[in-house]
C-alpha cells in the first residue's frame, strides 16, 4: 500500500488529470462550443465533486462502513449527476 502513499502514484495521478484535461478542451473545441473562464470552474468543481463523490465511497468501505458507504455515495452521486447534468446544459447552451 505504499505506492499509494509514495511521490510516483501522485505523479502518475498528475499525468492522468493533464491528459483528460487536455481531451476535454479538444474535444469541445470539435463540437465547436466556446469555453470561457466561468464553464471551466463548473466543470472544475464537477470534478472535484465526483473525485469527492469515490473518494468518499471507497474510504468509507477501507474503514469497513458499508452504511456509510452506501448512504454517502447514493446522496453524493445524486448530487453529482444533477450538478454534472446542469453544467452539461449549461456548457452546450447555444446563443439563439
Amino acid at each position: 500500500m505504499s505506492f499509494f502513499t509514495s511521490g510516483t502514484f501522485w505523479f502518475i495521478m498528475g499525468i492522468i488529470f493533464t491528459i483528460v484535461i487536455l481531451a476535454f478542451k479538444i474535444w469541445m473545441e470539435d463540437r465547436k462550443t466556446a469555453m470561457n473562464w466561468w464553464k471551466w470552474l463548473l466543470w472544475g468543481i464537477w470534478i472535484l465533486l465526483a473525485g469527492f463523490t469515490i473518494a468518499f465511497i471507497f474510504t468509507s468501505l477501507g474503514e469497513g462502513e458499508p452504511t456509510a458507504a452506501l448512504k454517502g455515495g447514493i446522496l453524493f452521486s445524486l448530487i453529482a449527476i444533477i450538478f454534472g447534468a446542469g453544467t452539461w446544459r449549461l456548457i452546450n447552451k447555444k446563443k439563439t
